[in-house]
């Protein structure tokens, strides 16, 4: 009997933690609570304090891109954010961070640390709710002039879908 009872409580237990790694594997496999399709204007300060919003950072082609100082893979991208800065800033690109630090003092220490050529802006819910509220960074939004996202990077960024979209949007 007590063998039995022993096999209900495991099988309820592996149901049990069956249920969680399906929840957990649900969050990690789609990281949007909605998938926008276009931007539109929000407003946020800048990390000197300033208010800014969208419609002014924008260029022919935006990158917008959601990253934290504390975050690995937002570091491991930082050379490929310059390297494509570099490139098409010129041509027409903007790049906007948007920070997720907890205060706009490490978002500016973070900016400057890592001398960053852009604006950075810190997170807010409106700013957030007009990028799908996604639930992981680093994640990337490349945007047309007609504030059309045209490709969007959840993860580190692949250089070389962001120069080929760049490519198509700035010719």
């Amino acid at each position: 009997m007590r063998l039995k009872s022993v096999k209900i409580v495991l099988l309820a237990g592996g149901i049990i933690l069956a249920c969680i790694l399906f929840a957990a594997y649900k969050e990690i496999s789609h990281p949007f609570s909605t998938m926008p399709t276009s931007i539109v204007n929000f407003a946020a300060l800048d990390v000197s304090g300033e208010k800014t919003d969208y419609n002014r950072e924008k260029g022919y082609a935006t990158l917008i891109v959601l990253s934290a100082s504390w975050c690995p893979a937002c570091m491991a991208e930082m050379p490929t954010l310059k390297k494509i800065h570099q490139e098409f800033s010129g041509k027409g690109l903007n790049i906007l961070m948007v920070s997720e630090d907890d205060n706009l003092k490490a978002a500016a220490k973070f900016k400057r640390a890592n001398s960053i050529p852009w604006t950075v802006v810190h997170w807010n819910y409106e700013l957030m709710n007009a990028l799908g509220n996604p639930r992981v960074i680093p994640v990337s939004y490349l945007v047309n002039g007609s504030d059309e996202i045209v490709l969007i990077e959840a993860g580190i960024l692949d250089e070389q879908k962001v120069h080929d979209a760049l490519e198509k949007i700035l010719e």
